[in-house]
């Protein structure tokens, strides 16, 4: 038999996305359904051509098993007439020939397009995804679908609301049952469902509430259970939000700790001075002792993010001198004052 080129068949290259395969099964599925074209044989042939092939290309199993032999169809086909039952030199499962059969644990039927009489699925879906992957290809489809079912999505947080906690709503894009066809992808026997086009799911907009707890750390997740798709056995997977800080203006966070650069007059270096920063709701004031380097580095223990076990991590300010942008005629003498006065030499310690 042939090899068919289901993306041929849609119209599709194989570097299609599900939404592409999608649009285009849609756009031929209304070209083509029996409904529009009664008494149309090449019609209703064109139809069960096209469900074929976007009941594989829409499944990422069965689309990735298609994909291992593709072109190379003939000679597989070759080399399963000689053998029987055929394996692959590379370890591929065997496949066996059949009009219904399990591709790891599901279950396909050659009257899903139409009865026998009208045609049903093509010799080459029935003997490509017929037969039995082995006693362990049910479990490992059930595991398939409970990890596939768990919805994994970034939640972007402004460092504020990583200091503070918050609480964010937001709408992710689920995929949920078709409410129109029960999730059976079809309203009769012969009829796609329109509003699925025969995938029994639909992309849906769900508004989704979290509690962000304080501390929350960079790449760190947030398990929602029971927030993520169908696993095909009736529960639901997870929503997992993996958290992702945005870079804030002012401060830098290491683990727990607050980093900050904090621009200081040359006089209250040489001076002394007590300076406010604003962390966030609060503010916090830093003591500059008299004679302080450029450079300088204070820590203020317990400023900074909720740690484990609710301790919080420290804050660190480095402070760095700003020379005037224009001085003044008597900023400027005092300035020269200070240079006939200063007795230090600041490269004194240079030595090559």
């Amino acid at each position: 038999m042939d090899y068919k080129d289901y993306y041929k068949t849609l119209g599709v290259d194989k570097k299609s996305d599900e939404k592409s395969i999608k649009d285009a099964y849609r756009k031929l599925a209304r070209k083509f359904h029996p409904d529009l074209n009664p008494g149309n044989k090449r019609a209703e042939e064109k139809f069960k051509e096209i469900n074929e092939a976007y009941e594989v290309l829409s499944d990422a199993g069965k689309r990735s098993k298609y994909d291992q032999l593709g072109s190379d169809w003939n000679n597989w086909q070759q080399y399963a007439g000689r053998q029987g039952q055929p394996e692959s030199h590379d370890g591929r499962p065997r496949y066996s020939a059949g009009g219904k059969g399990d591709f790891g644990g599901f279950q396909f039927d050659e009257d899903m397009f139409g009865s026998e009489g009208t045609g049903g699925f093509s010799d080459f879906f029935s003997t490509f995804f017929s037969g039995n992957l082995g006693n362990t290809g049910g479990l490992h489809q059930q595991q398939a679908n409970i990890k596939n079912a768990n919805v994994e999505a970034t939640i972007e947080l402004d460092l504020k609301e990583v200091f503070l906690g918050a609480e964010k709503t937001f709408q992710l894009q689920m995929n949920e049952e078709c409410e129109s066809c029960g999730g059976q992808g079809r309203l009769s026997r012969n009829s796609v469902c329109p509003s699925c086009a025969g995938a029994g799911r639909v992309t849906i907009a769900k508004p989704i509430t979290v509690r962000i707890p304080a501390g929350t750390k960079d790449g760190s997740k947030i398990r929602l259970a029971g927030q993520g798709n169908p696993s095909g056995r009736g529960a639901k997977g997870d929503l997992l939000l993996v958290v992702k800080i945005k870079p804030h203006d002012f401060f830098e966070v290491r683990d727990w700790n607050l980093h900050c650069i904090v621009p200081v007059a040359i006089h209250e270096l040489a001076l002394g001075a007590s300076i406010n920063i604003p962390v966030f709701k609060n503010k916090v004031t830093v003591a500059i002792p008299a004679n302080t380097q450029n450079g300088s580095v204070f820590r203020l223990k317990g400023q900074g993010l909720a740690g484990n076990g609710g301790k919080r991590g420290d804050l660190f300010v480095e402070v760095k001198a700003v020379i005037p942008k224009t001085l003044t005629s008597k900023t400027k003498a005092l300035f020269e004052e200070l240079r006939r006065e200063s007795k230090d030499d600041p490269r004194a310690h240079i030595k090559v």
